[in-house]
């Protein structure tokens, strides 16, 4: 957690229609307006997981070893791979944190709950990464997967496996913030169609969500969501779409000028062909920018791009 650690437009011919054109243009872009009140909500599983895991870093920046192991199962197991064998029960997961807390007597604990996911009744498992500031004001990083049950109206942790990250290779926040100048409410308004996007940072700011929507006055409607964080292994910003028709792919950005960025994207079309492009965004202005689609094809069939599009900021 770290749990234990030592300091250290459809313009488009053919079958390819309306539908990649809406789900290129609005790719970049995130949540549609109306879905932001349920995105803040929450479901009650994510509510209880998060109110879990924030009682644990309260106890742990307390150094209060007890409240600690009574927040485990009686019989929990924690594996750590800097470490040989593992813990077993709760007395031996006391032991260890007030052995820690003796030895790093000013650590200071951030735990960031990155996914998690109902297994079975009142089981689930949660992938966490957390950042552990050392009394000699180093920082130590981990990752871990940890499975927690439901007793009464309490989650406890049966177990966990946690795997030291190198400092090097821990998410940097300059890196993805680059794009924050994003977050918001943005519309393009014209007479062929209504978008309209929102962005948002998901809770620790390693990932930026983005949902949208597209209504034309013909009828067609179109929607869907993309996922951008930090690829440490690559060391680039990364891009994961899907679309309301099915269609879902993958991209990477990178800054091409002081404010303008480009993302090659790859995209599997709910028939199975395959389509390519870039989406070429540029910072006009605080609350303007201007999106233009180029390199088309499907399926190695080159198609007019579009752009540049306008969009403008309507609040945070």
């Amino acid at each position: 957690m770290k749990f234990l650690s030592s300091p250290s437009g459809c313009h488009i011919a053919g079958k390819l229609g309306c539908g990649l054109l809406a789900c290129s243009i609005l790719l970049l872009f995130g949540a549609a307006v109306h879905a932001q009140s349920n995105e803040s909500a929450g479901s009650p599983l994510e509510k209880d997981l998060q109110a879990a895991f924030k009682t644990f870093e309260t106890a742990f920046n307390q150094h209060d070893a007890k409240a600690i192991a009574n927040l485990w199962q009686e019989d929990a197991v924690h594996r750590q791979t800097s470490m040989a064998g593992s813990l077993k029960g709760r007395a031996a997961i006391l032991a260890a944190y007030e052995g820690l807390f003796q030895t790093d007597p000013q650590a200071k604990l951030v735990i960031t709950v990155n996914s998690f996911r109902e297994i079975a009744p009142n089981v689930a498992s949660v992938k966490c990464s957390t950042q552990l500031l050392h009394t000699d004001k180093s920082v130590s990083f981990s990752r871990l997967s940890a499975l927690l049950a439901k007793h009464g109206d309490q989650w406890l942790i049966s177990e966990v496996e946690e795997m030291d990250v190198p400092a090097a290779a821990a998410v940097s926040p300059s890196a993805l913030h680059q794009l924050d100048w994003l977050v918001g409410t943005w519309v393009d308004a014209s007479e062929k169609s209504v978008v309209s996007n929102h962005v948002h940072w998901i809770n620790g700011g390693n990932f930026l969500a983005r949902q949208y929507q597209m209504n034309t006055p013909q009828g067609f409607s179109q929607s869907g969501m993309q996922i951008i964080g930090w690829d440490s292994e690559h060391s680039v910003i990364r891009c994961w779409q899907f679309d309301g028709d099915g269609s879902f792919g993958e991209g990477t950005f990178e800054q091409t000028g002081p404010k303008t960025w480009r993302c090659p994207m790859v995209v599997k079309l709910v028939d199975g062909r395959r389509a390519s492009y870039s989406q070429v965004i540029e910072q006009v202005s605080p609350n303007e920018l201007k999106l233009s689609l180029v390199n088309m094809e499907v399926d190695g069939q080159a198609l007019p791009g579009s752009g540049p599009d306008k969009l403008t900021r309507r609040g945070n």
